[in-house]
């Protein structure tokens, strides 16, 4: 099994939260015992090992805010996505208009069934059923859309219309497998591992030069842990739509639910 596996996308961020605190935590208790210790280390040794933890600092610093902008990236690329298979659906319900009845009816009725089925597909990870019936639903209705398609080539519609129905459909069941890969496209999960390490020996470090020079509080060591961990964590709920407090809306995909023109009685 390959070392980049989704092994790590399937923990619960909780879990993997509270591992990444006590990781920090206990690096920084180890490294200020360790530091306590040798209390009589010379000053050259001192500044050697606070510059080693300083230098590891800053290389975090670098990854995790290379890190934050790769996550935001992927983000924004799964928005753009929900836009445009919001934009594809209400196209595809306008050029509807076009067709006879009862064809107009049927494929408006399948596209309002579909948004909702695509509004389903940005839940949460923790109901994997809704999500599985949602993408199944999804892919049933891409062959009942087409195969409406498939019954307007009669004489009555021109070609244009029938080339710009076409295009549409196509753009709509295109867009989905789009956003199927966009909602697996994370960060590697060798990258957290190696912010993790980082994390760890840079408090780990700083640490240590705070027991070497016999400062015995906890509380600045413990809120940079914090500090660190909190990045790494919002860099993990931006990089996991589906789970934890950053979540990628739906709002246009609704909208053009609401936006699909309904019979009059």
């Amino acid at each position: 099994m390959p070392f980049d596996t989704n092994f790590f996308y399937l923990i619960d961020h909780r879990l993997i939260a509270l591992v990444m605190i006590a990781l920090l935590l206990v690096a920084s208790e180890i490294g200020r015992r360790l530091g306590l210790s040798r209390q009589d280390a010379s000053d050259s040794h001192r500044a050697l090992m606070t510059g080693i933890g300083g230098a590891i600092l800053g290389f975090l610093g670098l990854l995790l805010g290379f890190s934050l902008s790769m996550a935001i990236s992927r983000w924004d690329d799964r928005r753009d996505i929900i836009v445009q298979e919001a934009n594809a659906i209400g196209t595809l319900s306008l050029r509807a208009g076009l067709l006879e009845e009862p064809l107009r009816k049927q494929l408006r009725d399948s596209l309002i069934t579909y948004s909702q089925a695509r509004v389903a597909l940005g839940g949460s990870r923790e109901q994997p059923d809704l999500l599985r019936e949602a993408r199944s639903q999804s892919e049933d209705l891409h062959v009942v859309i087409w195969s409406i398609v498939e019954q307007a080539k009669v004489p009555s519609t021109t070609n244009a219309t029938l080339a710009s129905l076409i295009n549409s459909a196509n753009e709509v069941i295109d867009l989905h497998e789009l956003r199927l890969a966009s909602l697996q496209n994370h960060l590697p999960s060798a990258l957290f591992y190696l912010l993790l390490t980082l994390a760890a020996l840079s408090v780990g470090f700083l640490a240590w030069g705070f027991g070497a020079v016999g400062h015995r509080g906890r509380t600045p060591i413990i809120l940079l842990a914090i500090l660190i961990g909190t990045m790494i964590l919002l860099i993990m709920d931006v990089n996991r739509p589906q789970r934890g407090m950053i979540v990628v809306g739906v709002a246009s995909l609704e909208r053009a639910e609401n936006s699909i023109p309904t019979p009059m009685p």
